[in-house]
Formats: structure tokens, C-alpha cells, sequence
């Protein structure tokens, strides 16, 4: 009798932990689509990928950010790094033409969360 317990505590502690990460990946997509409401959407061309390293320690917190090639006015034109937000990275080709934001200083892709699991999930809390 015991070990059915346990089974059934094991299987109710992965669907605890399951819903959990999916309410959390909920208001990581909810919060993104509230600071691009919030922005204008800028069309910006990929241009390279540089390594940042992000970690004291080395290796650990090192990835490859894009750098997006934004038009201005008057044939000037201004480089910016694309920053990941909470989402998964996303792979873009030199010389891609994507959809980019700015909020709170830093330049961001507008469909983040417009693939994968993150499109299954809702874009506002209505319950």
C-alpha cells in the first residue's frame, strides 16, 4: 500500500512541478507582449554574431549575441546587440531582416515568444 503512495506522490509532485514552470513561462510571455505593446516595431538586419562573455568565471555564461543593423534617417544607420529575454535563443542568418523593440535601453526580437511551447501558451492572464 505504501509503495502506491509513493507512486501516486511522485506523479502528483511532476504535475505540481510541471504547472508551476508552465505559470511561469505564462508570465514570462505576458510580460513580454505587455513591454512591446509598449514599443514601436522596428525593422533591424542581421549583421554578425559576437561572443559575450556574461560570467566572472569563464566559459559558463558566454553565448554569441546578435548584432542588428538598425536604418535611420539620412542614410545613417546605428549597430545594437539583440538581447535574449527570458526566452529560448533564437538563430537568425547574416543579412535576416527581423522585427526588434526597444524597452528599458535594450534592443529586443519582437516574436520571442511567438514559437515553439511559448506559443501554446496564452499571451494574458484571463481566468
Amino acid at each position: 500500500m505504501s509503495f502506491e503512495m509513493g507512486i501516486w506522490s511522485g506523479i502528483l509532485l511532476i504535475i505540481v512541478v510541471v504547472f508551476a514552470y508552465l505559470i511561469a513561462l505564462t508570465k514570462l510571455k505576458t510580460n513580454h507582449i505587455n513591454s512591446r505593446s509598449l514599443s514601436k516595431k522596428i525593422k533591424a538586419k542581421v549583421i554578425e554574431y559576437q561572443m559575450e562573455h556574461n560570467s566572472p568565471l569563464g566559459d559558463d555564461g558566454s553565448r554569441y549575441y546578435p548584432y542588428v543593423k538598425i536604418e535611420l534617417e539620412d542614410n545613417e544607420y546605428v549597430v545594437e546587440k539583440l538581447e535574449y529575454g527570458k526566452g529560448h535563443n533564437v538563430s537568425f542568418q547574416k543579412g535576416e531582416v527581423i522585427d526588434v523593440f526597444w524597452y528599458g535601453g535594450k534592443l529586443y526580437y519582437w516574436n520571442e515568444y511567438d514559437r515553439g511551447i511559448f506559443k501554446l501558451l496564452p499571451s494574458r492572464w484571463n481566468f
